[in-house]
């Protein structure tokens, strides 16, 4: 997803951050190594030094230049070959943030060489793949967890609890936006033609976890239009999911497209309007049938990927798992149906 320079502004605002963030925070003890070096990767190294448990050890790269340079930044030691990283004994868990179709194969191998891993979303192509992986984690007594950020936030959970209880009563119609605006290039895995590119597995996956959450269910109607870039992918779509229950959920996401990424739902006895839903940062808001407005915020001093982090070694401590395989095997099910739909199949 693209490696970092050793001047740019970005670099210098994470080296600042990070700086800030261990100035803030005791010592550390959840080792982690990380596998890329691309933005996301670079988003989790800047952020854990602010969990409270977690240490970057070391960062893997397929080229010796750009773990050298992701190191200066983040620290931790650069390895050259993602093999290399995993034949440490000197770590409890990999992040893995390479690109969509690399997953399997790297996850599969961190866990033979018996690592836990925290995989970026969506953690596989297909169900299929998805089911191999946690078989393998079974078999080896290793944790494998798919990487929705949002959901291991205090704030989501407090979402999904409030509605939950029924704070807007049935759960009637859901909205959710997911885009951003990025130069299309052949060296951005997302723009590559084949399964694993494309928005929909990008920031759809997001969209369609939000909506399945709430609705309480799975999906037994599934609709999905795409535009397709002259790379082969689908750089934008609209999706309708339709659940047992009742619930219609509509989502759009995209990667060539400036709007907002806000979320909206709507119930039988009120509605809430949440600003960046996989972000909770801004809060939401529950909007009563009379209009009466009550805020929520939960204040949280961690950034979300610390949050992330350290939900992580929780589970691998034997805590509460914010994140069951069962939902990534629904979520993986969903998207294969919107990209069969939308002219994008996923065994492609």
């Amino acid at each position: 997803m693209g490696e970092f320079g050793n001047h740019s502004a970005e670099a210098c605002a994470a080296q600042t951050i990070r700086a800030i963030l261990m100035a803030m925070n005791p010592p550390r003890h959840f080792r982690w190594g990380i596998l890329g070096t691309g933005r996301i990767a670079a988003k989790f190294a800047t952020e854990l030094p602010a969990s409270h448990t977690g240490r970057l050890v070391a960062t893997a790269s397929r080229t010796s230049a750009a773990a050298a340079a992701f190191a200066r930044i983040h620290g931790g030691e650069p390895v050259t070959g993602y093999e290399a990283l995993l034949r440490r004994d000197d770590l409890d868990a990999v992040y893995l943030s390479l690109p969509n179709a690399l997953h399997r194969e790297w996850t599969l191998a961190a866990l033979d060489a018996g690592k836990h891993v925290l995989c970026e979303k969506p953690m596989a192509l297909n169900v299929a793949e998805a089911r191999g992986m946690f078989d393998r984690a079974a078999e080896k007594r290793l944790v494998l967890m798919e990487a929705f950020m949002y959901r291991a936030h205090p704030q989501t959970q407090k979402l999904f609890d409030l509605v939950a209880s029924g704070a807007i009563g049935e759960v009637r119609l859901i909205r959710a936006n997911f885009t951003f605006s990025r130069e299309a290039s052949h060296e951005d895995a997302r723009f590559q033609a084949g399964p694993g590119g494309g928005s929909l597995m990008d920031v759809g996956c997001y969209c369609v976890d939000f909506a399945r959450t709430l609705s309480g269910g799975e999906p037994d109607r599934v609709e999905c239009l795409a535009h397709r870039h002259e790379f082969g992918v689908d750089d934008y779509a609209a999706g309708l999911l339709g659940f047992s229950g009742g619930s219609l959920a509509t989502f759009t996401c995209g990667m060539t497209v400036l709007s907002d990424q806000s979320a909206h739902l709507a119930g039988s006895e009120g509605r809430i309007e949440i600003t960046r839903f996989w972000q909770a940062k801004e809060g939401f808001s529950l909007i009563s049938p009379k209009g009466a407005v009550e805020k929520f915020r939960v204040r949280e001093k961690r950034p979300i990927y610390a949050v992330e982090a350290d939900a992580f070694a929780e589970v691998v401590a034997g805590g509460a798992n914010w994140n069951q395989p069962a939902n990534t095997l629904g979520n993986l099910r969903t998207l294969e149906i919107l990209r069969d739909k939308a002219g994008f199949p996923s065994k492609s």
